[in-house]
């Protein structure tokens, strides 16, 4: 693990670990908020390159960037990743955008909707890894049961409004994820 990474004790006993894929054909890229209408943050960001990392090696995947604008920002999130996506270069043809879903459920209903449509077999879950206890857990409820998901560390950096205290620092990334997952145990979706 590299020493930049910091880990408060209760943080470690959330994380879970990864699953990662043998022969992915898709990766499913839930946004974890923009900074403005073009550019996402530093959470976002880490998970679209983990992404990059993998589609690197696998050139034959696409990227289901995930969100739309629930931010209010006048732009889906979705398009603001797939932008920042070909910056690194994946061709527009590997980027496909759901740009419907406001929220985790959504985020994973419509990206299964895609994953059948395109008769995608290996799709695996790219997340914050702070978030990743919650998109896995939510996604197995929906049936997942054979998904697979690989997690993105990042410190944390205040976004577009309301948002701006969610993704602010990792402590509050934590504290966030923690709520969310009480919420998501009341409605159902874990």
């Amino acid at each position: 693990m590299p020493q930049n990474r910091f880990h408060f004790p209760l943080e470690r006993k959330w994380l879970i670990d990864d699953n990662p894929p043998s022969e992915p054909d898709c990766f499913i890229i839930p946004s974890y908020a923009l900074k403005d209408r073009s550019t996402p943050t530093q959470p976002t960001i880490t998970e679209i390159e983990l992404a990059y990392q993998w589609w690197r090696r696998y050139p034959q995947a696409s990227l289901i960037m995930c969100t739309g604008d629930n931010q209010n920002l006048g732009v889906s999130n979705a398009s603001v990743m797939a932008a920042y996506a070909a910056k690194l270069g994946i061709p527009s043809r590997n980027l496909i955008e759901e740009d419907q879903s406001l929220n985790t459920y959504e985020n994973l209903y419509y990206a299964r909707e895609i994953v059948r449509e395109q008769g995608f077999s290996q799709p695996a879950l790219v997340t914050l890894d702070l978030y990743t206890r919650r998109a896995v857990a939510t996604a197995q409820k929906m049936g997942w049961h054979d998904l697979y998901w690989l997690s993105a560390y990042s410190p944390g950096e205040p976004a577009y409004g309301y948002k701006w205290f969610q993704t602010h620092s990792r402590f509050t990334l934590y504290a966030y994820e923690l709520l969310a997952m009480a919420y998501s145990k009341i409605t159902g979706w874990v």
